[in-house]
């Protein structure tokens, strides 16, 4: 019976066929498991994104989340052997991208936009930076020391003094001199004086003036001349010597001025009525000598001083000379005298 055997032979290399179809089966299958994690990972990061989009649409200050980190594609792996089952593949990316789920989306904050720092500006190196210069100190306000002072004071003097006077006709002269002291020995001064800060805040100087009242020759011979009056400059430095006292070394020199009174105004309303060309207008003179003193200072604005004054004065009364009926008439007056005194008064800062 050969039929028998033949057919058992036909039927033999069937399971190696089957084997060789479950093996290609698993080699077509692998590719399709590898792309299914790659799907779902695609699938989330879409899904992601449309939360995003939305989120972003409503808080459009919000940054967008980060993309999670793709997991490293597995490599294919070679194809196994007939015999051998193939490998199924390691489920880790698919782990992996099940346990991250889409981040939810932030929260809108407040956008604050910082400033800028400027950008530095390089300078030139030949040129450097320019420097800011300092404001100025405002002026300080000036001491008591260097403010502007008037002063005032109460004089008592002594005076040796000569009138010269001369009266002549043609070639006959009359001599109508006589020496006098003062009829009076009190006078009285006001002045003011400033600080020369150039130099030194104890240099001064300063004008005053100073009144006798109605000026007389006394003694043996009284003869009035009238109101008399001093107009003068002064400097003075004070040096101390104590706690706020100095000494102070001083000059003055000015010009006197003369309103005739009394005996000198009726000389010259004589000598009006004789024809004599002779004015009534006050008459003038100079004035010069040195001051020593001292100073004290009380408060902060008043100060107390005394002062020696030694002075020469030169008063010019008559100087005329005139041709009268055929004659000529000259006449000739002045006064030179020396005169010492004491000055007490006080200063008062401005």
């Amino acid at each position: 019976m050969p039929l028998f055997p033949r057919s058992h032979n036909m039927f033999q290399p069937l399971p190696r066929v089957c084997c060789g179809v479950l093996s290609a089966l698993l080699v077509l299958a692998a590719p399709v498991v590898e792309a299914a994690p790659k799907s779902s990972k695609k699938s989330s990061r879409t899904s992601a994104s449309k939360k995003t989009s939305k989120t972003s649409k409503t808080a459009p200050a919000s940054e967008p989340a980060p993309a999670p980190q793709a997991a490293p594609s597995t490599p294919e792996p070679p194809p196994a052997e007939a015999a051998a089952p193939a490998p199924t593949p390691a489920p880790v990316a698919e782990s992996k991208s099940e346990e991250a789920p889409p981040r939810p989306a932030l929260e809108p904050k407040p956008v604050v936009a910082a400033a800028r720092p400027a950008p530095r500006s390089t300078p030139a190196k030949s040129t450097p930076p320019a420097r800011s210069t300092p404001a100025p100190a405002p002026a300080a306000a000036p001491t008591a020391q260097g403010r502007t002072r008037v002063g005032v004071g109460g004089d008592v003097f002594l005076e040796s003094s000569r009138m010269t006077g001369e009266q002549g006709i043609n070639t006959s002269r009359r001599d109508e001199s006589f020496d006098y002291s003062s009829a009076g020995f009190l006078s009285a001064t006001a002045w003011l004086n400033t600080p020369v800060t150039v130099l030194s805040e104890r240099l001064r100087v300063g004008a005053g003036l100073r009144i006798f009242g109605n000026y007389a020759a006394g003694g043996g011979r009284e003869f009035g001349f009238g109101l008399l009056n001093e107009v003068f400059i002064s400097g003075e430095y004070g040096l101390p010597v104590a706690d706020k006292t100095e000494v102070i070394f001083g000059g003055r020199v000015g010009m006197s001025l003369l309103i005739p009174n009394r005996e000198f105004a009726a000389e010259i309303r004589r000598l009006q009525e004789q024809g004599v060309h002779v004015w009534s207008l006050p008459r003038v003179g100079w004035l010069a000598g040195p001051t020593v003193g001292a100073r004290r200072q009380m408060t902060e604005r008043i100060w107390l001083r005394a002062d020696v004054v030694a002075q020469a004065e030169q008063q010019y009364l008559f100087f005329t000379s005139q041709e009268l009926s055929g004659l000529r008439f000259t006449k000739n007056w002045s006064t030179l005298g020396l005169r010492l005194g004491l000055t007490l008064g006080a200063e008062f800062s401005l």
